[in-house]
């Protein structure tokens, strides 16, 4: 059976793109491991069930750009929200939207921005299924 493990992304400052995410509340899995030649790469998540892959192409290139496809990486917080995207924003996080309640109003969110310029929506955990 199939399952959902992982997304990559390009970042351009592999150090500022971990503590970024940490900063959301996910922890270094592993790395960066260095690949000569090709790349390096680092793996942050809660754990190995579903994770962000980090990774800093070694080749010669201009900075990364948001892709015109990609829409937003997606991570619940858990505690009382408002307060932890106060302390996001303290900390220096880019908040984008929010905090306000989601389209179908069940619950609270709020986007921020990587250091890559990708768009994380944060979210408050589902208290249903239907949320």
């Amino acid at each position: 059976m199939a399952r959902y493990l992982h997304t990559s992304i390009f970042v351009n400052d592999m150090a500022e793109s971990i503590a970024f995410y940490e900063k959301l509340g996910l922890k270094l899995l592993e790395g960066p491991v260095h690949y000569p030649g090709n790349a390096d790469m680092a793996f942050v998540g809660a754990g190995w069930d579903a994770y962000i892959e980090l990774v800093y192409d070694l080749e010669d290139h201009p900075a990364y750009q948001t892709g015109n496809r990609y829409e937003h990486l997606a991570l619940e917080i858990d505690g009382d929200f408002a307060a932890e995207i106060e302390r996001l924003r303290a900390s220096g996080v880019k908040v984008t939207s929010g905090p306000k309640k989601s389209p179908g109003g069940g619950r609270w969110i709020a986007f921020v921005e990587d250091p890559n310029g990708i768009p994380v929506e944060l979210l408050e955990p589902r208290t249903t299924a239907a949320s």
